[in-house]
């Protein structure tokens, strides 16, 4: 397990992570032009194509942003003709986000690029490194929503 010393400093698993996920954001934000949607823009779409976010409060909560912002983030890209609001017929309250044709093919445009970005960063991996390390980090990822509280 991890002992005190593992906390502190350059190996600080939360140091770690911060660090990575900074590094992360401006390398893949650098392979968007100034005439793209931006990076936070584009994984909404992924969300959203993925199937893993339907409605705002996923959006927010997977992106880790305020319900004002993601709001902001629907508008846009609603405005750019990337996704439409559609209220359930069960219950008016609830809006779910869709993706729409031009969203699907401008998200699948970038596929490559981010694959390629990912290539990049893991070209000293193994692949069954790479593999282990997505086991890892998904595995870390269910140990904090189960221990969430």
């Amino acid at each position: 397990m991890l002992e005190l010393s593992d906390a502190i400093g350059e190996r600080s698993p939360s140091r770690l992570l911060r660090c990575i996920n900074k590094l992360l954001e401006r390398r893949v934000q650098a392979r968007f032009s100034d005439t793209d949607p931006s990076f936070e823009e584009w994984m909404a779409l992924k969300l959203l194509f993925d199937g893993v976010a339907e409605n705002a409060g996923d959006l927010a909560r997977d992106l880790g942003i305020a319900s004002g912002a993601t709001t902001r983030l629907i508008d846009s890209i609603e405005k750019q003709g990337f996704v439409e609001r559609d209220r359930t017929r069960q219950d008016r309250r609830v809006v779910l986000v869709k993706l729409t044709a031009l969203g699907k093919r401008h998200y699948l445009s970038k596929v490559p690029d981010m694959v390629d970005c990912w290539n990049e960063i893991f070209e000293d991996f193994q692949t069954h490194e790479v593999v282990q390390l997505i086991t890892l980090l998904a595995k870390l990822k269910g140990a904090f929503e189960r221990t969430a509280g």
